[in-house]
C-alpha cells in the first residue's frame, strides 16, 4: 500500500523497522515464551510471532561478507524485513481460513514447524499453480523419511540464460527489469532475465512467467549462470528461432535443452549455499549406491520454484545432475 502511495524505499524500511522493534523484536518477559499462553496473552502471541519470524528469516547470501560486523548487521536487518513482509502475507492468508477460536499466529507457527519436517508428498504440493515448467517422466523414485529423490527423463525445452559472474553493463536499465529486492543474491541476473521475458527484447513482446529458476556452474572459466524457462511455444529447435531475441548488450542468450535423464533431490526452505552443498552431497551419496544409475560428467543444477516472498515452509527446491545407465 505504501508503494502505491509513492512512499520512498527508505520510508518503507523505517516503517518496517519500527514495527519490528516494537513488535516481535521487542523485549518480552520470560513467561511469554510459553506456547500454552499464546491463546490468551498478547505478549505470548508476540513471542510466537518472533519464533515464526526466526524460522522465516533467510540466511546470508554467499556474496555477503560476514567478517564486517556493520555490513553483517545491515544485511541481517534487510533479511529480517523481507521475512517480516513474507510472514505478514502468510498471516493474512491464514486469517481468512480461521474460525477465530485459535489465534492465527499460533496456527501458523504450528504449521511452519510441522512443514519444515520434509515429506516427499508435501514437497511436491508446494509447486506454484498455473506456471509452465519443463515436462518430464518419473522413471523411478527413491523416497525415504529423510529425502526424496526422483530419476526423471526430461523432454526438450528452452531457456534464456545470463552469466552470474560478469558485471551488468552501465546502461543495464535499458535491458533489465527493476527488482523489488536488489540486495539479495543473484538479483542483477534475475533482473536481466526478467527484463528479456517481460518485454525488453527485439519484438517488445512480454512472455508468460514460468518456473523454476535454474542456477548452475558451467565451467571453471565461464562460472555460474542463471536460467529462466521459456514458454512452451519455444521448446523445440525450430520454434526457438522464432522467439524474441535478447537486446544487444544484455548478455542474455537463448539455449535449447535436449531430452535427458536427471537424478533430482527435492528439499524445502531456502536454497542457501550451505543448504545446497549439503543436498548435493546427499544426492551424490545416494547415486554412489544406486544399482541402475550413475552421475554423468556435468556439474549439479539448482532449481528454485517459488517467488522470494514465499515463506520457507512453503518452498520447494531441487538439486539435480545428469545421469546415465550403469
Amino acid at each position: 500500500q505504501m508503494r502505491k502511495m509513492g512512499a520512498s524505499r527508505d520510508s518503507i524500511e523505517q516503517y518496517l523497522d519500527n514495527l519490528l522493534s516494537s513488535g516481535p523484536d521487542a523485549t518480552l518477559p520470560f513467561w511469554a515464551r510459553s506456547k500454552r499462553l499464546a491463546r490468551f496473552s498478547r505478549r505470548a502471541r508476540m513471542a510466537s510471532l518472533r519464533r515464526t519470524l526466526d524460522i522465516t528469516t533467510p540466511p546470508p547470501s554467499e556474496s555477503e561478507d560476514e567478517s564486517d560486523s556493520t555490513a553483517a548487521d545491515a544485511s541481517q536487518q534487510r533479511r529480517r524485513r523481507r521475512a517480516f513482509m513474507a510472514l505478514l502475507r502468510a498471516l493474512e492468508s491464514e486469517e481468512r481460513g480461521m474460525d477465530g477460536r485459535v489465534p492465527s499466529i499460533v496456527s501458523l507457527e504450528k504449521k511452519a514447524t510441522q512443514d519444515l519436517k520434509e515429506d516427499s508428498a508435501n514437497l511436491r504440493n508446494r509447486l506454484p499453480e498455473g506456471l509452465e515448467t519443463p515436462e518430464y517422466e518419473v522413471l523411478s523414485r527413491r523416497d525415504s523419511i529423510q529425502k526424496s529423490i526422483e530419476i526423471r527423463r526430461y523432454k526438450p525445452y528452452s531457456t534464456c540464460a545470463v552469466s552470474m559472474d560478469k558485471p551488468r553493463p552501465t546502461n543495464s536499465s535499458n535491458t533489465d527489469a527493476k527488482v523489488q529486492m536488489p540486495d539479495i543474491g543473484g538479483a542483477s541476473s534475475f533482473g536481466a532475465l526478467a527484463g528479456y521475458l517481460f518485454g525488453k527484447n527485439d519484438k517488445s513482446t512480454a512472455m508468460k512467467m514460468t518456473t523454476p529458476v535454474f542456477t548452475s556452474t558451467i565451467s571453471d572459466e565461464n562460472g555460474k549462470q542463471m536460467e529462466f524457462v521459456l514458454p512452451s511455444e519455444y521448446w523445440n529447435a525450430n520454434s526457438l528461432s522464432e522467439a524474441p531475441q535478447p537486446l544487444s548488450g544484455s548478455g542474455v542468450t537463448l539455449q535449447q535443452k535436449e531430452s535427458e535423464e536427471r537424478a533430482v533431490l527435492l528439499f524445502g526452505g531456502y536454497a542457501s549455499k550451505k543448504e545446497v552443498e549439503k543436498r548435493k552431497k546427499e544426492l551424490a551419496a545416494a547415486l554412489s549406491k544406486d544399482l541402475e544409475w550413475k552421475e554423468g560428467e556435468e556439474a549439479p543444477t539448482v532449481a528454485q520454484y517459488n517467488d522470494p516472498f514465499t515463506v520457507p515452509w512453503r518452498r520447494v527446491n531441487e538439486v539435480s545432475i545428469k545421469v546415465v545407465k550403469k
